[in-house]
């Protein structure tokens, strides 16, 4: 996803630099990832002394239970967990074993730690299977990511979404109650709207039970009439009764005129309606259209597996986002930007699925805040408190961050800040509905509750409540706050938004109920204004803010990217067809979708066989799915064994226990980092110690309870009858066995990662190996036609053998060498100062890097007087400066100028040296002996001045060795003399022999990367301009390795906006605005839903009129469900809230 929502990403470790080949993977790591080392290898070992305990003796119990627990399935746990807001998915089903708290007994224990162990296992699993490199890769250059396809395409990322949508369409549509098909169709028989003889028929049964219903009213009248005396009536009562029974009369006996004065009901009834008809049911009656009548059905029942938003649908919204997710990482997505210029800057740049991704996440978040309010308001529980007690929110925070504090541990780097985001909006919501929770049942008191948080949210968003508190630049103070206050901002309405449609979806529910029991048109009609109302919006942002910019839909996304998902919503729940249904497979995915954001990190730098990308994805898509469902079921376990629900004390002594314990490890790791003792052998000391404290605690305190339980061991087991007791054999092989593993297992960790290090044992010379490497054009024949409306003038047969083009590469990128895009170079290259001094060879370096920084005209025919002079140009705080210098003595003097300039001046400190020449003294002052003599002390005092300026001011220094000569096209006989590649390769032999190559930080060797295109020199000197671009990607991606752990070398997050770019108070008042339509005017869409009522007239479907009829049930329910003492002020509001 966009990596903007990696909170402090890179912050942690430094880039490893291997220069030597006495490599050890212990250089420079983490303190946190020793501690986490040291934490699990404890554990481990606990647990490994354990089972062999448990082994030797002859028991068992514990290994069984403990793997009884491994083999369970996860679908228990994974419902219990991922519903945050839907209390049905925490009933207890029955057919699974509940995982009981720890305690502290010897098989308890056991079930923890081996959860734990495996839990560690796994993650530096991860850790040592990643490449070392390209983890920092990942963080410093988006492009460097090894496995991803060659380039992005959008027909083929567009084909592989619609793909996964159709295949697990058809595969696993099902129901979502998992009855079988054959029972929503018996539904619809009964239900339905039948034809015209069913309705005839259903018309005539009617009528004849309204004639008998008539007719038993009327003998039941006649016979009270009977009963009555007769001598008090007067003449007008006796005429009445003198009527009655001739009316009895004819309706007991003449059906005909019975059925005369029925039709004259019907009638009567009908007139009316008609004058309470809607403008289409009169359209569609003067058209003749049989829409009207006949068709109306009763509103069905609302069950939680056939209601909006329910459980099904959330896990499906979940599982798609997390499949889209992965093919969007692998396709690399964000970087497409079809609408800006290539050499714009990186924030004017139009990334359209950058910035549909961050719609995604805000639907997650929106998600996120539905789900928990649903969870709060309507969770039906005798004790309305359990919802709001610490064990629960401490649950539901290690739910969310367990695994990903985990990783940030072992790697060393924060970098899962949507985590962090999701565990605010869970805190927000849980502090909003617990403060005076008994205004939830209320009908205007809660909503008045949000409205003030809606405000808090205003000011410390949209108003920037540090200005307004005198605190400014409170939050660019911290890096890391200030990465969180940005990564927030993008969505920080989204939440609340869910909140609010979660208190108003039952009335959604029942209007969309109610309109299903409408006739056909009507019904249609009102569903197409709604929900292409909801489409139109949809599209206005889609033209408008999603074709942005970076920066301008930063600013414009917390206030419109909501709007697709209240369209998705809508669509989904369309008709009780798709209500009652899910995609099985996307809803089986969303259960782990956390666990898959994490990890889709790590595995995009996977590569099992180069080249062959799409298999790669395919692989570490498996694998990532895998490991994210084993990872959902440890965490699971250890969550409920840790922090059970409903037991306060409990929860609060095991977080503050396990907090204590990592920080005390943690505090180690830091002072064996600040002692330089880090190493294998440190390691595993301190851990088999810690290890061997641990299994004796333990043991003491449960060992005996548990042989105290144990059943008799079988005869044939011990030579004596009795249970044998235990020797000291098995009391000392445990813990020696324990050691062994722990050896075994920091082995294989060590050389895993040692040789990955050693496969990747980089220096800066290994970037002038690379070569060109031909291609095809017609590899983009679709996008011609896609993008440019062309179609390729080579033919399916040229295709095949044609090669137009050629580029340089690294064929083996293990080092992260690749092409550095110019919003790459901005950003590494800002606050730097680069001087380039040579010939015209170097001055058309310097012209390449001016059109890689942005200037895409430089390097244009301009004649010789701006290329044999002195040029400068600036791009933002990066300074480029070119010194003419065709000798080399003429190089000592521009160096001899420039210490002093900067000895004497107040100019800024160059940060990178790029000098280069040798061909013009060739030329000129090579002739005599006398010539060369003097030409080799001129070299010697070269690189003792570069050598000097490496000294004095810590730049980095590269020599330009002159490129290879193209001597049959050297326009004079003189230069053919003088400068043919043989005499020049003499040179290069002379300045390497004298010094300069050890003189300096780097050396970018020309010929290595014009060898394969001397054709191309047309003087047979200089070479095009994508020629000397190679030269200058291969001097910037040595530099990577240059500076190493230099912050320089590090791309920083400078397009992080500042805060008075980001405030906007105005979109925040409107957002209010629409936060007030939806609380005080119960509309879950904003004000969209009363276009219902449009076109119905005699019904009610306006969301305010609904709400006493769809909460009524619901809190009927929840009264019926708590006591007196749980619900108190709640049920006592039972009137105000209807």
């Amino acid at each position: 996803m966009p990596q903007i929502e990696a909170v402090g990403g890179g912050r942690g470790v430094k880039p490893l630099r291997h220069f030597a080949d006495n490599l050890d993977p212990f250089d420079e790591i983490a303190p946190s990832t020793v501690a986490m080392i040291i934490l699990f290898g404890s554990i481990i070992f606990t647990t490994v002394g354990m089972a062999a305990r448990d082994w030797l003796i002859g028991d068992k119990r514990a290994i069984s239970a403990a793997m009884k627990m491994h083999s369970s399935s996860t679908d228990h746990s994974t419902q219990k967990d991922d519903a945050e807001g839907d209390f049905e998915s925490r009933s207890p089903t029955g057919a699974k074993p509940q995982i009981q708290p720890w305690e502290l007994s010897f098989v308890s224990t056991f079930i923890l730690f081996s959860q734990i162990g495996c839990f560690g296992i796994i993650l530096f699993g991860i850790y040592s299977l990643e490449d070392r490199h390209s983890r920092i890769i990942s963080i410093t250059s988006k492009s460097a990511r090894t496995i991803s396809m060659s380039g992005f395409d959008e027909d083929e990322f567009l084909f592989l979404i619609l793909a996964v949508i159709l295949y697990t369409f058809f595969v696993s549509w099902k129901r979502n109650d998992g009855k079988p098909e054959q029972y929503r169709n018996k539904e619809l028989d009964e239900t339905n709207v039948p034809d015209d003889v069913t309705q005839t028929s259903r018309t005539t049964t009617s009528r004849s039970k309204m004639k008998e219903k008539i007719r038993q009213r009327t003998i039941e009248m006649a016979s009270l009439r009977q009963t009555i005396g007769t001598g008090c009536r007067d003449d007008a009562s006796s005429h009445d009764s003198d009527f009655s029974k001739r009316l009895e009369d004819i309706l007991l006996t003449d059906d005909t005129v019975f059925d005369s004065i029925l039709d004259t009901i019907e009638d009567d009834i009908q007139s009316k309606d008609e004058s309470e008809l809607g403008l289409l049911e009169k359209g569609s009656k003067f058209l003749g259209l049989n829409f009207v009548h006949g068709q109306s059905q009763k509103i069905c029942d609302v069950k939680r597996e056939n209601d909006i938003l329910n459980r099904s649908h959330t896990l499906e919204w979940k599982g798609f986002i997390s499949a889209i997710m992965l093919i969007y990482q692998y396709s690399m997505g964000e970087y497409y930007h079809p609408f800006s210029n290539e050499n714009s800057s990186s924030l004017s740049r139009v990334y359209v699925y950058d910035n549909l991704a961050k719609a995604a996440m805000s639907s997650l978040l929106f998600l996120t805040g539905y789900n928990h309010t649903y969870y709060f308001l309507y969770r039906q529980s005798k004790n309305i408190n359990n919802a709001f007690k610490l064990s629960r929110v401490l649950e539901v925070c290690l739910r969310i961050n367990l695994l990903a504090i985990s990783m940030c541990f072992v790697f060393g780097r924060a970098n899962y800040g949507v985590c962090l985001i999701h565990t605010c909006w869970f805190l927000l919501i849980w502090v909003a509905m617990h403060v005076g929770y008994s205004m939830n049942y209320d009908k205007y008191l809660l909503r008045l509750k949000l409205l003030g948080a809606a405000f808090g949210i205003f000011l410390f968003w949209d108003c920037n409540i540090s200005r307004l508190a005198k605190m400014n630049g409170m939050w660019e103070a911290s890096r890391v706050l200030w990465e969180w206050y940005c990564a927030s901002y993008l969505h920080h309405w989204s939440a609340f938004l869910g909140a609010i449609f979660a208190i108003n979806q039952p009335i959604a529910s029942l209007q969309l109920r109610k309109l299903e029991s409408l006739n056909l048109l009507t019904n249609t009609f009102a569903k197409m204004l709604l929900s292409g109302t909801l489409l139109v919006l949809t599209l206005t942002w889609a033209a408008g803010p999603l074709r942005k910019s970076a920066m301008v839909y930063n600013v414009s996304h917390p206030y419109f990217g909501i709007v697709p998902t209240l369209l998705l919503v809508n669509l989904r729940s369309v008709n009780v067809w798709l209500r009652e249904h899910h995609i099985g497979m996307l809803s089986w995915l969303g259960k782990y979708s956390l666990e898959i954001y994490i990890l889709h990190h790590h595995a995009s730098n996977i590569v099992f066989w180069r080249g062959y990308p799409r298999c790669n994805f395919l692989v570490a898509s498996v694998i990532l799915i895998f490991t994210a469902r084993v990872l959902n079921k440890i965490t699971s376990v250890i969550r409920q064994m840790m922090l059970p629900l409903n037991e306060e004390k409990k929860c609060r002594q095991n977080t503050v226990a396990c907090s204590m314990g990592i920080m005390i490890l943690y505090a180690i790791a830091r002072c064996l980092t600040w002692a330089d003792l880090v190493s294998l052998s440190t390691i595993s000391t301190i851990t088999i110690i810690v290890g061997i404290l641990l299994y004796q605690v333990v043991m003491e305190t449960t060992w005996s309870g548990y042989r105290g339980t144990a059943p008799k061991l079988k005869k044939h087991q011990f030579e004596e009858e009795e249970e044998a007791e235990e020797t000291g054999t098995t009391k000392i092989s445990p813990p020696l066995i324990a050691t062994l593993s722990i050896f075994l297992m920091g082995y294989a960790l060590y050389q895993t990662v040692l040789t990955g290090s050693a496969s990747h044992t980089c220096n800066p010379n290994h970037a002038n190996k690379g070569r060109w490497v031909p291609l095809n054009a017609c590899l983009a024949r679709t996008k011609l036609d896609r993008n440019f409306n062309a179609i390729n003038y080579f033919g399916p047969t040229q295709c095949s053998t044609l090669n137009t083009t050629e580029q340089w590469a690294w064929p083996d990128n293990s080092c992260g060498f690749h092409y550095q895009s110019s919003t790459e170079l901005q950003l590494k290259l800002q606050e730097n100062r680069i001087i380039l001094i040579g010939d015209s060879s170097v001055s058309n370096l310097y012209h390449s890097l001016k059109r890689m920084i942005g200037d895409s005209t430089a390097g244009g025919y301009e004649g010789t007087s701006t290329s044999h002079s002195d040029a400068s140009t600036s791009f933002g705080s990066t300074s480029l400066e070119f010194k003419w210098a065709p000798l080399s003595v003429d190089i000592i003097t521009k160096i001899k100028s420039l210490k002093e300039s900067l000895s004497t001046e107040s100019e800024g400190e160059p940060d990178l040296i790029i000098a280069g020449g040798g061909v013009w003294d060739k030329l000129h002052l090579s002739v005599t002996d006398e010539d060369q003599s003097s030409q080799e002390e001129t070299i010697k005092t070269l690189a003792s001045e570069l050598k000097s300026m490496r000294k004095m001011f810590g730049a980095k220094v590269v020599w330009f060795v002159p490129p290879i000569i193209n001597t049959m096209a050297l326009n004079s006989d003189e230069k053919r003399a003088q400068i043919s590649e043989g005499n020049v390769e003499e040179m290069r032999r002379m300045y390497a022999e004298l010094g300069v190559p050890q003189s300096v930080s780097f050396v970018l060797d020309g010929p290595k990367f014009t060898q394969d295109r001397v054709s191309d020199s047309f003087d047979g000197v200089h070479y095009p301009n994508h020629v000397y671009d190679a030269g200058s990607q291969i001097v910037l991606n040595a530099l990577d390795q240059v500076w190493g752990g230099d912050n320089k070398s590090v791309i920083s997050r400078s397009y992080l906006p500042a805060t008075s770019s980001l405030i906007n108070p105005y979109l925040g008042m409107m957002m209010l605005c629409f936060i007030v339509i939806g609380l005080f005017y119960f509309d879950g869409y904003f004000g969209v839903g009363y276009l219902a009522q449009f076109f119905i007239k005699k019904t009610s479907l306006s969301p305010s009129e609904l709400y006493k009829d769809a909460f009524d049930p619901i809190f009927i329910a929840q009264d019926n469900c708590g006591d007196n003492t749980s619900m108190g002020k709640a049920s006592s509001s039972l009137s105000r809230r209807r």
